[in-house]
């Protein structure tokens, strides 16, 4: 659900991975499944220790090769089946109806959510399951007060890039703009039993190794994102913390952390 948003996707996803392998450990995998959106693939070979065929799409080619090397890594080359298309671009083609998909932090990209929700439902079996991994929460690391700047760094940054995400779903020619909960639109594509369910990742101070490079580069990459939202005091505060060539560099502290929560909204399709 994280892993393009920073350079090192796999690295991101390793760290996140516990929030959402307990939710998709939760769901009903049957015999196959597909993965719209796989990131390098963690969710995919975890789908793949369930599912005899595990369909993994995403448009980036890139993307899709690292899925393939890390199914074949895990022993489930035979078992994943990438295919690239854009859910712009219509359904999925996939060749055969899916008992489960799941789609995680994927769908709030396309022109049209609800498009993008009713393609996903066409392709699933009777009976079958859409899981839509959308929203959550917030990532937490900082303290409210780092001693640089002004306090409530972390949650100004959250207002700037809501402003820049704002700011990019705007711009593209064609967008639909839909004020509807992921639940509504679940139902709206013909789906019941509709349910949504939440999952803590609570990594406390100290961090990992690997979970303090992950925090920090989830920090900077939201930085990039916002930066032209962000007041000037902000910006320099921000520059001083993720610069480690500085004393205030956060990869000093012992006090980083990482706490978030990760939605899953869930559909099921009635014969």
């Amino acid at each position: 659900m994280t892993g393009p948003s920073t350079a090192d996707p796999a690295a991101a996803e390793a760290v996140f991975a516990p929030a959402e392998q307990a939710l998709v450990d939760a769901l009903p995998a049957g015999d196959v499944v597909a993965d719209i959106g796989p990131g390098s693939g963690t969710t995919t070979v975890r789908l793949a220790e369930r599912a005899n065929r595990v369909y993994a799409v995403d448009n980036d080619e890139a993307m899709l090769a690292m899925v393939r090397e890390r199914a074949e890594r895990a022993g489930f080359g035979d078992r994943v089946i990438t295919l690239r298309h854009d859910l712009d671009d219509g359904p999925v083609p996939l060749p055969e109806p899916v008992s489960l998909i799941w789609s995680g932090a994927c769908v709030h990209h396309a022109l049209s959510w609800q498009d993008a929700v009713n393609g996903l439902a066409g392709l699933l079996a009777p009976g079958g399951v859409l899981a839509l991994g959308e929203g959550g929460l917030p990532a937490r690391c900082l303290p409210w007060d780092v001693g640089v700047g002004r306090p409530g760094l972390e949650a100004r940054l959250d207002a700037a890039h809501n402003e820049w995400f704002l700011a990019w779903f705007e711009s593209r020619p064609g967008v639909v703009r839909d004020g509807r909960g992921w639940p509504e639109l679940l139902r709206s594509a013909g789906l019941g039993d509709v349910t949504s369910r939440s999952v803590l990742l609570d990594l406390p101070a100290p961090l990992s190794p690997p979970a303090r490079q992950v925090a920090l580069a989830e920090l900077a990459a939201r930085v990039g994102r916002a930066r032209a939202f962000l007041t000037e005091t902000d910006r320099d505060t921000w520059d001083a913390l993720l610069d480690h060539t500085s004393s205030t560099w956060l990869g000093h502290r012992d006090d980083l952390a990482l706490l978030t929560a990760r939605t899953v909204h869930i559909g099921r399709k009635h014969g």
